[in-house]
Parts: C-alpha cells; sequence; structure tokens
C-alpha cells in the first residue's frame, strides 16, 4: 500500500507555513495566451484507438493529447497518459477491460479513446496567461486547448503550465516554504495496479519510492506505460501485468532537491530535465516534494 511520510519523524518546525512574495525581479508570463503557447497542435480523432494514442504520447513525449473531429478540428475532448493509466488498471475506466473485454489487454487497447477520453478546459485566443493560470490552479490541469473561437472551438493552440511558470535565476522562496510535507509515496515491493490506483485517485504522475525510510527512486505514469509496451501491450492478461512489482519498473536515479534551495534552481532543473516533480531529501530521507504546479502557485498567488 502507498504510505505518507509523517513530516515530524524528519524534522521540526511549523507545518503551517507558507510561501514569502516572490522577489520583483522574478517574470511573471503575461498578456495573451496565444504568445507563449505551442501552435504547433498534435491532435487525434476521437475513433482513433487507445492503443494508437498510446503510440502519439510516446512518440512525441507527451502527456496529453487533444481529442478533435477529423475534419472541423473542432475539440471534443482531452486525452492524458492518467486517463490511459486509469483504463489499464489505476481507476474506474478498468473496468471496460474486465467487462468488455474479459481482462484481454490486445483487444482492450483498440477500442476508441473517445471512451476513456476526458472533458477539456479550454480558452479562446483572446484570453490571457492569467485565465490559463486560472485553469491550471483550479481544474488542475497540466494543459489546456487553446480556440480560434468558442462557437466552433477550432483548436489552434496548446498551452501548458510549463510554457506559464515564472522565470528566474532567483526567486527569494525556498523549496522549504513552497513543498508538500506528506508525499504519498511507493515501496519497491508494491505492485504496479496497487501505484495505478494511487496516481489517478490522487492525481500524481509520479510517486517517490522508499524503502526504510530511505529515497531509493521515483516511479512515474510513463515508467507504467513503458513496461506495459505502450501501444503494444504484449501481455494477454491486465491483472497478470499489473501484479508485476514497483522495483521492477521505477528509475533509481532520482533527481532530489533539498530544502534550501532557491526556486530558481528548481524552474531550471524543469526547463534542464522536463520532469515537473522533485523529492525534497534531507540526509538521504524524503522530507517533502515540489512540483511545477506548487511553483506557479507561489508566484501567482492562491486562486
Amino acid at each position: 500500500m502507498s504510505q505518507r511520510v509523517n513530516r515530524s519523524e524528519y524534522r521540526g518546525g511549523s507545518q503551517e507555513r507558507g510561501p514569502r512574495n516572490f522577489k520583483t525581479h522574478v517574470v511573471r508570463k503575461e498578456g495573451n495566451v496565444v504568445q507563449i503557447a505551442e501552435r504547433n497542435v498534435v491532435s487525434t480523432h476521437p475513433l482513433n484507438s487507445v492503443k494508437n494514442v498510446a503510440k502519439l504520447m510516446k512518440e512525441h513525449d507527451f502527456r496529453r493529447i487533444p481529442i478533435t473531429d477529423a475534419g472541423s478540428k473542432r475539440l471534443e475532448g482531452l486525452a492524458t497518459a492518467m486517463d490511459i493509466l486509469d483504463f489499464l488498471g489505476g481507476g474506474e475506466k478498468y473496468n471496460i477491460i474486465v467487462k468488455d473485454y474479459g481482462g484481454n489487454l490486445p483487444a482492450a487497447i483498440n477500442c476508441p479513446i473517445r471512451k476513456i477520453m476526458r472533458e477539456a478546459s479550454f480558452l479562446d485566443k483572446t484570453a490571457s496567461v492569467d485565465d490559463a493560470v486560472n485553469i491550471i490552479l483550479t481544474k488542475h490541469t497540466s494543459a489546456i486547448p487553446i480556440v480560434e473561437d468558442r462557437k466552433d472551438k477550432k483548436v489552434i493552440a496548446i498551452v501548458t503550465e510549463r510554457d506559464v511558470m515564472p522565470q528566474a535565476e532567483v526567486f527569494g522562496v525556498t523549496v522549504e516554504e513552497v513543498m508538500r510535507t506528506d508525499p504519498i509515496i511507493a515501496t519497491p515491493g508494491m505492485m504496479i495496479s496497487d501505484v495505478s490506483k494511487v496516481m489517478v485517485r490522487n492525481g500524481f504522475r509520479r510517486l517517490p519510492v522508499i524503502r526504510e525510510r530511505k529515497l531509493v527512486g521515483v516511479v512515474t505514469v510513463f515508467d507504467i506505460l513503458e513496461f506495459l509496451g505502450y501501444g503494444e501491450f504484449h501481455h494477454v492478461e491486465a491483472e497478470e501485468a499489473l501484479s508485476e512489482r514497483v522495483e521492477e519498473i521505477m528509475s533509481s536515479e532520482a533527481v532530489t532537491v533539498d530544502e534550501g534551495q532557491d526556486l530558481g534552481e528548481v524552474a531550471k532543473l524543469v526547463k534542464d530535465t522536463g520532469i515537473g516533480g522533485f523529492p525534497v531529501v534531507k540526509g538521504g530521507c524524503i522530507v517533502g516534494i515540489v512540483t511545477i504546479s506548487d511553483l506557479i502557485k507561489a508566484a501567482y498567488g492562491s486562486r
């Protein structure tokens, strides 16, 4: 089972500390959202298979893909790596495999993506960066399709949390001031099915892996999809595939930060590594986790 780290076992101090205001030279993204959005949007149609959409994610290294009408490019929904994980054993969508396909993965992954896609929050091209930040923080989404107008909903761009991330070498705020101090963790012996359920239930794309209070790795949504072969899905029985242990798929070389580092260093790590969250360690023990969402929330204020 997943566990929560008890912060009091590792460090003292109040758990209620909030972030200070950022230094004035920290550059927040402003203006029209289209100016910072990605215009080369990779999308697919609602009848494309889960298998093919998973392959698209791997090919382009995307965690989310807008689902659009094949002809008009009208926005129909959004498919995410988390939706596919949910489908493969992490949540309620797994029932589709069990009930409709008898647990047979190769058959199930050919169902249309519209069966598991989610409703997409979106903005039109006149929206501001602040509008995008507001959706990211309140809807807990990492990507927002941008449409030509709200009537036709033709997708012309997509903006992500990395696009709105503030910029500066020094923020004047430390990791300790914004980190989450009770991260949900995994252990090496947990089954992939259990980790999947924890990720889907809590909306986490990564979990630190702990053995005897020490950080030994990180497991991500993409690690699980990679194990399952993305669009290939070599395993016939879903239940058998998901019974493997986390230690078989986790990365043992986790990128970590410490409590005293400035958030400017975290922002640089996000840019340099493409990783959106980092365990915070002290003496080899995990004391928290800091993510790009925490950085955005601290910079733009509570929404």
